[in-house]
């Protein structure tokens, strides 16, 4: 089964993703902090990663950042889902080499299709990012 890793530190979103994505059957491990998010994308291989900006540990970017220097990770696809909607988080998240940035609240359904055109995407030469403020 294909594994999403999706940190968060608020349940209710952690729950919406799990259910969606889990309909569609990819297998979610969830983390509520940076540190746990790093833990499980070495221990899971997953196929993306869906990172909340605020987060304790140092937050969502930060776990991009060490994603993308990694040679292990960096071309692993990350999706920022956060609530952050100003013009300098998401060139922050851009500049650090987000895949895909989508804004709380979501529509799961939209969700499940992004990640899936992240997942189908990995691995190949892709466009511009899509960004969606």
């Amino acid at each position: 089964m294909r594994c999403i890793v999706v940190a968060d530190d608020d349940p209710t979103v952690i729950s919406l993703v799990k259910i969606r994505l889990g309909m569609a059957h990819y297998a979610v491990a969830a983390a509520s902090d940076s540190d746990q998010a790093l833990a499980l994308v070495h221990a899971k291989d997953p196929v993306a990663v869906i990172l909340d900006v605020q987060m304790p540990g140092g937050g969502g970017l930060a776990v991009l950042a060490k994603l993308k220097a990694d040679p292990k990770t960096s071309t692993l696809p990350v999706m920022m889902l956060t609530g952050e909607r100003n013009a300098e988080t998401v060139l922050q998240a851009m500049d650090a080499g987000a895949d895909d940035y989508m804004v709380k609240p979501f529509l799961p359904d939209a969700l499940l299709e992004r990640v899936s055109r992240l997942v189908n995407k990995a691995g190949k030469v892709s466009g511009a990012p899509v960004w969606e403020v």
